[in-house]
């Protein structure tokens, strides 16, 4: 299984929300999706530093699946409308070998 982690942080003037809802149609559009996580940071983040603004962790069978996401029309269009939201972003793809 291959999981995919992507991390944000909101542009002044965004609205996290609308970053939230745009990257949650996503889950209903991709194929090869798997498994679907989303969140916002909650809470106070300490002496941890500045937190992400939030996560998407999305699993795929392999590598061939994550790349038809990557390639997916509507992923391309989501990333579109997304880039002016975010301020900065985080990806890190990695092969889980102990999943089933």
């Amino acid at each position: 299984m291959i999981r995919h982690v992507f991390l944000w942080k909101v542009s002044a003037g965004s609205d996290p929300d609308t970053v939230i809802d745009l990257l949650t149609k996503l889950s209903t559009e991709i194929p090869s999706l798997r498994s679907w996580e989303i969140g916002k940071h909650q809470g106070d983040p300490g002496d941890n530093g500045e937190p992400w603004d939030g996560m998407l962790i999305s699993d795929f069978d392999d590598w061939q699946g994550l790349q038809e996401y990557s390639d997916h029309p509507f992923h391309l269009e989501v990333v579109r409308q997304l880039k002016p939201m975010v301020a900065d972003r985080a990806v890190v793809d990695v092969e889980r070998k102990d999943a089933s």
